[in-house]
């Protein structure tokens, strides 16, 4: 069950640093609606420093170059902390202070604190920027930003409705024209069947953004390489779209070669062709360029538990929990790289605390099933072979009562039906060793078995000529089962 759905962190002008979230924005539920900002067209490009053209005083345009060029020195440094972030947020905030019409500097408040995920502060901010009178750029770009941090933090309908309001306000804005076309991305794949008609809608709404954002600005690294994922999905039915989506991705990799979610598509690409190495040394690229970059570790880490390299399983995934505590595909292949380093402990926490994060995915109940069918039963030792194995029986019991559980959950439908085999096998195993067990335990004294320090495996030929319990279905512990539900490709 090692299946490959691609997904991408969203791409804007103004992309935080890597790293959780913090802080719970917009604590009273669902954000207030946008406001209306007359319709204007100045461009605003992602990746470019911040310019001080501001139309204002001599006073204000002086305070505001000053911490103009203080952010862009901290920025290209890359050495965001929190001291860093609040001193360049503070420096805005006198400027607006002194001179409150400058949406510019209030902009600036709000892109200080989101470099270091301060979202609660960033939020504050941008809606402050969004609602002042002056410059219509700057509050649509507010607009935007706040659009990616309501993405961010789950209110989808939201994060939509501050996109399309930016556009409406500045159809040159990059970003919200990207973002939007990752987002149409991301539905494009849980739909994932190109000839379903919402599925056509979302590609050429996303090719409409996406070709906005080109016509604005020919060399956008980030709308290349959405343009090439967009592209990349649909190949089941036409294998063409690779072509179309490599010759995007190479086109974003003439601008810049070693922007780190080029490095993941082309990943993902080379995945696609059945190219695994290539797409192994893509990821890592990937990571190499973006230390914090968690879906390409996710995706080396998947790429590695495929290679049974579990210690470097164990490392990309650990890293990604750490940058993201509630990353659940990083959680469970975190889980399922302890489980091949034979920690079943560890990874059975793993696996309960993605259950904890979302209870209506299916992975972290399925993979339950397989370490409790196809590791824990097994396993069950007491000097009473009859006590051994009616523990075994209670635990391939714990493992039917979690693929049940999944049944009930998300999952696609051949998971299901492997569930469905699986509970099977667990029927006539456990069904054969309760037999085992009541022939044993009616043998003549004589004819028992000693006591031994520790009870056959499971599954073991019955002694004096009682029948013997199947193997249970996947083999023997310790190594990868072909029934795992690793987190898909990212």
């Amino acid at each position: 069950m090692n299946k490959h759905i691609i997904l991408t962190s969203l791409l804007s002008i103004a992309a935080a640093c890597g790293g959780a979230a913090r802080g719970n924005i917009n604590k009273g539920g669902t954000p207030p609606p946008p406001p209306d900002i007359k319709s204007h067209n100045d461009v605003a490009e992602p990746g470019k420093p911040v310019e001080a053209k501001v139309e204002v005083s001599a006073d204000a345009k002086k305070d505001y170059q000053a911490a103009v060029e203080a952010f862009n020195n901290q920025d290209k440094s890359g050495n965001w902390s929190e001291s860093a972030c609040k001193g360049s947020a503070e420096k805005f905030e006198s400027v607006v202070k002194e001179h409150s019409d400058l949406i510019a500097a209030q902009f600036m408040v709000g892109l200080s604190y989101q470099r270091c995920n301060m979202d609660a502060e960033a939020e504050a901010a941008y809606q402050a920027a969004s609602r002042m009178k002056g410059d219509s750029t700057k509050a649509a770009m507010a607009l935007s930003n706040l659009g990616q941090l309501y993405y961010k933090h789950g209110k989808v309908d939201a994060a939509k409705q501050y996109w399309d309001s930016a556009i409406k306000a500045n159809g040159k804005l990059i970003a919200a024209r990207i973002n939007l076309a990752s987002m149409n991305l991301e539905q494009m794949r849980k739909i994932n069947n190109p000839k379903d008609g919402q599925w056509k809608k979302l590609e050429e709404d996303a090719r409409f953004n996406l070709s906005n954002a080109l016509g604005v600005d020919t060399d956008s690294v980030e709308a290349y390489t959405v343009f090439g994922l967009i592209y990349m999905e649909g190949t089941q039915s036409n294998k063409n779209r690779l072509d179309l989506a490599k010759t995007l991705m190479d086109e974003a990799q003439k601008r810049n070669p070693k922007y780190p979610p080029l490095q993941n598509a082309y990943g993902l690409y080379w995945m696609k062709k059945g190219s695994l190495n290539q797409a192994l040394a893509s990821f890592q690229a990937a990571v190499e360029a973006d230390p914090k970059f968690v879906e390409a570790r996710v995706n080396a880490g998947l790429l590695t538990l495929g290679f049974r390299k579990y210690d470097a399983a164990k490392e990309h995934f650990s890293k990604a929990v750490e940058l993201a505590p509630k990353n659940y595909d990083a959680i469970i292949g975190l889980g399922i790289a302890l489980r091949g380093l034979n920690d079943l402990d560890g990874a059975e926490a793993q696996y309960k605390k993605a259950m904890q994060i979302d209870g209506s995915r299916g992975e972290s109940y399925f993979n339950m099933g397989v370490l409790y069918k196809d590791f824990r039963a097994n396993k069950q030792n007491d000097p009473d072979q009859v006590t051994a194995v009616r523990k075994s029986v209670a635990v391939y019991k714990q493992a039917k009562d979690y693929f049940n559980q999944f049944l009930g959950k998300t999952g696609a439908e051949a998971d299901k039906k492997e569930a469905q085999e699986n509970i099977k096998d667990i029927d006539k195993v456990t069904k054969q060793l309760e037999n085992y067990a009541t022939q044993l335990q009616n043998l003549p004294k004589s004819l028992q078995p000693a006591p031994t320090p520790a009870a056959p495996a499971a599954g073991a030929p019955a002694a004096g000529g009682a029948a013997g319990a199947a193997a249970p279905a996947g083999g023997a512990a310790g190594g990868d089962k072909k029934d795992d539900k690793k987190p898909d490709k990212k």
